[in-house]
């Protein structure tokens, strides 16, 4: 096995749901990922820091805080296809494009496991030849830049491992490359999630922001919300008396 497939595997894991059995494993992993480390990383991209981190935190808190980074918010999601698509149909196709890839290749996934799973997407390259490991990395790059700054403004640990993956994508500034393509896209390629940074709204992984990412546009039916108006007009209901009901003779 190669050193990058190798280096990829050991990513996958660092990204995957924290185990006991992985983190039995944390000193191998810290062997095959020295090259990674940058010469004179930030601390929050240190791969040793979070493998030390990570050494050191009871499992159950290790496994809150990884839940707590990766499933509160759109743009943390280790899902990529979540990022460009949200729920829309799109991100279906994608996922069935990207299947039929990992299956040329003989990965077969567990029932539970989505297609554009980051861990996933790395263990697929850990299999192919370098040369075609780095162009598959190359696709996803901008991906992973995206939840990079993400993980940056959470202050996450875990954009040690992401940092890593765009080194290994051929970026070496992620931060340049999201700059880059925020200035020059003046809107979304696909009718994806909101961009809640853009719209000044609360970050997503706030309660405010959770509400905001998943809000559904109001329904209109047949013209029933004037065009002129934000929101459609109300009349409010009028109850009106009924009238007297004659006696009838002899009652």
């Amino acid at each position: 096995m190669h050193d990058l497939s190798r280096q990829l595997r050991a990513l996958a894991l660092l990204l995957d749901y924290p185990s006991e059995a992985m983190q039995t494993h944390l000193a191998d992993l810290a062997s095959v990922l020295g090259a990674l480390e940058p010469d004179q990383p930030a601390p929050r991209e240190s791969l040793r820091g979070l493998i030390d981190h990570m050494t050191a935190a009871d499992l159950m808190d290790l496994q809150a805080e990884f839940v707590d980074t990766f499933d509160r918010g759109r743009s943390t999601s280790l899902n990529l296809f979540e990022q460009v698509h949200g729920d829309s149909r799109d991100r279906g196709q994608a996922m069935v494009d990207l299947l039929a890839q990992y299956q040329e290749v003989g990965l077969d996934l567990q029932a539970k496991e989505l297609p554009d799973y980051l861990p996933v997407y790395l263990e697929y390259c850990s299999v192919l030849d370098p040369s075609a490991a780095r162009e598959a990395l190359e696709e996803v790059a901008l991906l992973v830049a995206h939840l990079t700054v993400a993980l940056d403004r959470r202050e996450s640990p875990w954009v040690a491992v992401t940092a890593a993956v765009c080194r290994l994508c051929g970026v070496n500034d992620w931060r340049a490359l999201v700059e880059q393509q925020t200035g020059q896209e003046t809107r979304p390629p696909t009718p994806g999630p909101r961009d809640i940074q853009k719209e000044g709204l609360p970050a997503d992984w706030t309660p405010a922001g959770l509400d905001a990412v998943w809000a559904e546009e109001p329904v209109d039916f047949l013209g029933a919300c004037n065009p002129q108006q934000a929101k459609p007009s109300v009349q409010t209901v009028q109850f009106m008396p009924r009238a007297a009901q004659p006696h009838s003779a002899g009652v």
